[in-house]
């Protein structure tokens, strides 16, 4: 799993560039740019985690009680929750967790098997 704290990040992450142009593009709509989206997820604390194809259950609960902590809430109350790609099915959650709008991403390949995946399958909008 990894944790991306800066919006500069994410085009670093190894997934699919497909996928990863689809992210950019989610993470971008609602600020408008690159540089807006940037100083946005400074100002109000926003990260995003991939779940990645080898994590399990066992690998995701020897992360930080935080970290714990912060997949149960997005697995739990997600805002919403996207399939990026019908062909190479990656999904996108979000939930927010500060009173400024501050939130969590979440992106995983739909094939994984961890409990956040699993849960947050049924909820994919179409």
């Amino acid at each position: 799993m990894k944790k991306v704290n800066k919006f500069e990040e994410v085009s670093a992450l190894p997934i699919p560039n497909g996928i990863k142009a689809k992210l950019l593009e989610h993470l971008i709509e609602p600020f408008g740019d690159e540089k807006s989206t940037s100083e946005v997820w400074e100002e109000i604390n926003t990260c995003l985690y991939l779940i990645e194809e080898g994590d399990t259950d066992k690998s995701l609960s020897e992360e930080s009680e935080q970290v714990q902590h912060l997949l149960r809430f997005v697995t739990n109350y997600p805002e919403f929750v996207l399939l990026l790609d019908d062909e190479c099915p990656w999904l996108l959650a979000l939930a927010i967790i500060t009173s400024d709008g501050g939130g969590i991403y979440l992106v995983a390949p739909m094939n994984s098997p961890t409990f956040p995946v699993v849960k947050l399958a049924d909820l994919v909008e179409s």
